[in-house]
């Protein structure tokens, strides 16, 4: 009976090869429109901040009385998963987190509600909580505070002051670089402005009988001020009425500054002459920002952080060339950062991976076949799914950056392994039943990919467009094969049937085919020898087994324990007994382990340690109490111009604030491996040490780096403590540190708040309030006068014809009046002389500056070194957290807080059983039998065994790179095994009218399509050659490429060899046919 034509065979090649080409032309248009960028696509933001302001309150009266009352009401509210806060001096932020599944816009329109009712209950004071986020944030792992990132930094020279070199590029390239929507802020640093200091004599103010406030108001009025006050109805000439702005100015004093006016006192004009004196003075910087120890003027550009900075930075420094001719003469701006710069090279360097796989994938089509026609249809192909795919990429918005282009690289073996299978079945068979195979072949890759969706976060940020870029070309590809493949085939007239006089039996396939036959003939009878074998082989997991089987541990005391499940109790009377974990655990996993105990102990120093960065030499400072940030910056320099001379250092950036100093070093790359960095620290530690003066410590070359101080030594572990309340949280850090100094290889441990390490000492008064009102003193009078003896303040900006300038007022005792004047001198106040110690008590603290909470409970942090291995300091911490956790009563609660460390609890390897189920479900569906799909996913655990092995041997690290391997693997070895099955179904289906042993029609289907098996195998193979040319400073993609390719190569060997043992074929294929073939029934090969 005649074969029925497929729809599309009923339309001509020419129709679909014309669809196929406007297509590629369209995708060819878009390819400028396509988004791409150094960083994935942002996202919508899961993090709400509410910030709120109550003027001169303290940190703990912002918890109590806003802060405690606004985490009650939203932490009720549906889609919240972490609330946490802080409480500073003055202001307040509560920051939410929402759940993943959480309608942003509802939630934050709910708290906006919750925010309107308790607004009455907070103090006048406090300003209206404000609400913002939920915008479009850049996805990459925990929220970040700050959403701009430095992109560009400029070294501006010129023969003009530094104030005036600030004030001109401000002026003239400030605007220039805000016209960019992406631009956050320019901040101009460096060069020393000028103030007119105003300097004044409490007494002599006193002795006038004015106060500090009207100074404070005459120099104000005198100054005067700009506003727009409201608007008023103005009545023009014709008579018509119009609302306009009024605007008032105060006019220019035309005298010198010390003439001016300040009050009348007794009919007698009070002028600044009388009372103070004035001086035009250079205004000391509250910080410092130098890079290589050059102190001049720098215009740092910063931009979102989801803004795309490699085309940004591009525009940017094209313009700014574009503007150095319009700029004064002697004015010079010179580039000395470019973020963007290692990203491009990182994209650039993907994209020439892209190149190099496309290239080396053609040269293996061609070596193998050396057919033209084969090749082109491989590479218009090939052609058309890239560009078809671009249409994807624009239709969803996807952004092209470095794991994305990774994904076309990755996929490019796959597209090659479609496009073969279709044109070898569709030139031979001249029909798409091939296209089913490639389908659930596909479909399974696909369905191995959706998995990653499902994954912890800490995996999931690295593989997400990854993923989502191979699946849409998977899904172009599998368009492409039924449609466009056959339809080149035909035009090109190729046949891979070869010629008659190159049908001759090799003796050499002969003799393979004999072998082959009698080895699945053999296996068939003795299935349980090799089940047992592969067993071995891949391993049997004595070696994970816990010691005990418990419920969760529960960290408070049950009065009533409930009795163990059976098989807790059974699993711990044999293998949770001593006898079996001490004496038979290690033996038997050495004989039963398998290659998955190999694998298991490479993981032990290896998998998820932490991302090496680039190597870069820390330095930190910080004075003592007292200090200031002048005295410091002059230790800094010392330090700056020893590090000047050495011509191995690329760049040394240098920053000085009011808490302390951190200078970054890095090195020139032919420099970075080699021994000097160690050499660096060794005389920067000595350099530091001559300098004195200040604590210093390095860290970031040396495992330990170096300090003079407790407080500035750089901890690279911590464990952090939850509770309600406190004190008592405080007792249970001490004793935690108790415990760590129990350990010897444990030190440097100190109790901390985290985000907030670097708290300074202030002096508190305690007031005696009996005493008020004994003497008829107020505290509000005694705190003016404080104010007036021992602060300044900036009273506004002084213009005129030949000077701008800010205006500083201070008191003339604000640098002579100190703390022995304040316990043992009289004060004069509004009220009278008063000595103040019978009035308060003064003494010296911590400044609790914040007060952050978490959820609702307050947070410490005990941080410290450990003297060990990553595995051995990771087990150690679990240990101390687990123990402390048993001991804390309900409401207080330990965590390894260590940063990069996460608790990894093996979820994501429970979620490769879901994709092989995935594929199991989808292959019952194609070969319409429960049997054939678990042949087919037999090929998943042998093919590991070559994982396995492969990093036993190599010794690469395992890392995320290694997981989306044994991801990827799982989607793509049951291929091979599908397209064989697939043919031999339809070798079955075609000679049942004949009674031929199973076996000969399984060598034969085998036959037919192994070539076109190892070929897509080797494809994928040699497409991820070019991620190993980079070795192990590329990690997640080295161990990637090396752990698929490695399980890829095993699975030909459990493709040949294994998947026979599996097969049904001791029956002979008998009945009545539905389609006689006699031709194709044939059992010469």
């Amino acid at each position: 009976m005649q074969e029925k034509t497929h729809i599309l065979d009923r339309v001509s090649s020419f129709s679909l090869l014309l669809t196929m080409v406007i297509l590629m032309i369209i995708g060819a248009a878009l390819i400028p429109l396509v988004d791409v960028g150094s960083s994935p696509k942002p996202r919508q933001g899961k993090t709400l901040t509410i910030s709120y302001g109550w003027r001169n309150a303290s940190p703990k009266v912002v918890e109590q009385e806003v802060t405690s009352k606004i985490e009650g009401l939203v932490s009720a509210v549906k889609g919240v998963a972490e609330v946490s806060s802080e409480s500073y001096f003055g202001s307040g932020r509560v920051t939410v987190v929402l759940k993943k599944e959480a309608d942003v816009s509802a939630v934050k329109f709910e708290i906006s509600s919750l925010l309107k009712q308790v607004r009455k209950k907070l103090p006048e004071e406090v300003s209206y909580p404000e609400l913002t986020g939920g915008e479009v944030v850049n996805d990459e792992g925990a929220p970040k505070e700050n959403t701009a990132s430095h992109l560009l930094t400029y070294q501006v020279n010129s023969n003009l002051t530094g104030e005036q070199i600030k004030e001109y590029v401000k002026e003239n390239v400030e605007p220039v670089v805000r016209a960019w929507e992406e631009v956050v802020w320019v901040d101009v640093t460096g060069g020393t402005s000028k103030y007119m200091e105003i300097t004044y004599d409490p007494l002599i103010v006193a002795n006038y009988g004015l106060t500090v406030a009207d100074v404070e108001d005459g120099i104000k009025s005198f100054i005067g001020k700009s506003d727009i006050v409201g608007d008023v109805m103005y009545r023009d000439e014709g008579g018509e009425q119009s609302r306009v702005t009024l605007y008032l100015k105060t006019s220019r004093f035309s005298r010198q500054i010390g003439e001016m006016p300040l009050k009348t006192v007794n009919g007698k004009i009070i002028y600044l002459n009388d009372l103070a004196t004035f001086e035009y003075r250079d205004r000391l910087p509250g910080s410092y920002y130098r890079v290589n120890g050059l102190n001049t003027v720098y215009m740092n550009i910063f931009v979102d952080a989801d803004a795309n900075e490699i085309e940004l930075s591009r525009q940017l420094r094209a313009k700014i060339e574009e503007l150095k001719p319009r700029l004064r003469d002697g004015m010079y701006l010179t580039l000395t950062h470019d973020a963007a710069k290692d990203k491009q090279s990182e994209l650039e360097k993907l994209i020439t991976r892209t190149l190099m796989s496309l290239a080396i994938l053609l040269v293996f089509v061609w070596l193998v076949r050396r057919n033209w026609k084969y090749l082109s249809i491989i590479a218009i192909t090939l052609a058309a799914n890239i560009l078809i795919a671009v249409m994807a990429y624009y239709v969803f918005d996807m952004r092209l950056h470095t794991f994305s282009l990774a994904g076309i690289t990755v996929s490019l073996g796959l597209i090659i392994d479609a496009a073969i299978v279709m044109v070898d079945h569709y030139s031979y068979y001249h029909n798409r039943k091939a296209f089913l195979a490639i389908l659930a072949a596909l479909l399974t890759t696909i369905g191995s990919l959706v998995v990653v969706f499902f994954m912890p976060e800490y995996i999931q940020r690295d593989l997400y467009d990854f993923s989502w870029i191979i699946i849409i070309n998977l899904t172009v590809a599998l368009v492409v094969a039924l449609f466009f493949v056959p339809a080149l085939v035909k035009q090109f007239h190729y046949s891979s049937r070869m010629p008659i006089k190159r049908v001759g039996r090799s003796k050499r396939v002969m003799a393979w085919t004999r072998f082959y036959r009698k080895y699945i003939a053999f296996t068939q009878k003795r299935k349980w020898i090799y089940y047992i074998l592969l067993v071995l082989a891949f391993g049997i997991p004595f070696h994970a087994l816990p010691d005990r089987w418990d419920k969760e541990k529960v960290y408070y005391q049950n009065e009533e324990e409930e009795e163990s499940p059976w098989y807790e109790r059974a699993y711990n009377a044999t293998f949770g007994t001593r006898f079996f974990q001490t004496e038979l655990k290690e033996p038997l996993s050495k004989v039963f382990g398998g290659t998955m105990r190999l694998f298991a102990q490479s993981l032990d120093e290896n998998t998820y340690a932490k991302e090496e960065e680039e190597m870069k030499l820390h330095i930190r400072a910080q004075m003592p109490l007292g200090g200031s940030v002048h005295e410091l910056n002059e230790k800094v320099q010392i330090l700056e111009n020893f590090l000047v001379g050495f011509k191995e250092i690329k760049r040394f950036e240098s920053r000085v604030e009011w808490w302390g100093a951190n200078l970054t070093v890095e090195f020139k790359d032919e420099y970075r491996d080699t021994s000097f960095p160690y050499v660096l620290e060794s005389k920067v530690i000595g350099k530091v040490i001559s300098i004195g003066g200040a604590d210093w410590s390095t860290y970031g070359v040396s495992e330990r780096g170096f300090s003079n101080s407790l407080n500035l030594q750089y901890r690279s572990n911590r464990i952090e403590i939850a509770g309600y309340n406190y004190n008592a949280l405080y007792r249970y850090a001490e004793d935690i540190c108790a415990r760590l100094k129990q350990n010897h290889r444990v030190m440097d441990i100190i109790i901390e708040t985290p985000g907030h390490e670097r708290q300074e000492d202030e002096l508190y008064m305690v007031y005696t309030p009996q005493n008020f009102a004994l003497y008829g003193q107020t505290a509000a009078a005694m705190h003016g006068t404080l104010r007036e003896l021992l602060s300044g303040v900036d009273v506004g900006r002084y213009e005129d014809e030949f000077i701008r300038t800010d205006i500083y007022l201070r008191s003339l005792q604000s640098d002579r009046f100190n703390v022995w004047d304040l316990e043992h001198t009289h004060v004069k106040t509004s009220e009278g002389d008063v000595w103040l110690p019978p009035f308060m008590d003064m003494n010296l603290r911590e400044a609790k500056n914040c007060i952050p909470k978490k959820n609702q409970e307050y947070v410490l942090r005990v941080a410290f070194n450990v003297l060990g291995s990553y595995n051995y300091t990771a087990k150690y911490i679990e240990e101390v957290t687990d123990e402390f956790n048993d001991r804390f009563p309900v409401g207080y609660r330990c965590l390894n807080n260590t940063p990069n460390w996460y608790q990894d609890e093996g979820t994501q390897y429970w979620l490769i059983l879901v994709i092989v189920l995935i594929i199991y479900f989808m292959c019952s569906i194609l070969f319409e039998s429960f049997r054939l799909p678990f042949v087919i996913i037999t090929l998943i655990p042998v093919s590991f065994i070559g994982t396995f092995l492969t990093f036993y041997f190599s010794g690469v690290k395992f890392g995320t790179g290694g997981f989306a391997s044994l991801v990827l693997l799982s989607g793509l070895v049951v291929n091979a095994g599908i397209y064989i099955i697939n043919e031999y179904n339809n070798q079955v289906a075609a000679c049942k009218a004949q009674a031929l042993p199973r076996v000969n029609l399984y060598v034969k289907a085998y036959n037919h399509k192994i070539i076109p098996v190892f070929l897509t195998t080797l494809s994928t193979v040699l497409g991820l050659v070019p991620f190993l040319i980079d070795g192990q400073e590329e990690a997640f993609w080295f161990s990637f490429a090396i752990g698929t390719s490695g399980g890829l190569l095993f699975s030909i060997l459990a493709l040949i060899f294994v998947m026979p043992i599996f097969m049904p074929l001791k029956k002979a294929a008998s009945g009545v046919a539905r389609h006689t073939r006699t031709a194709s029934c044939r059992t010469s090969l």
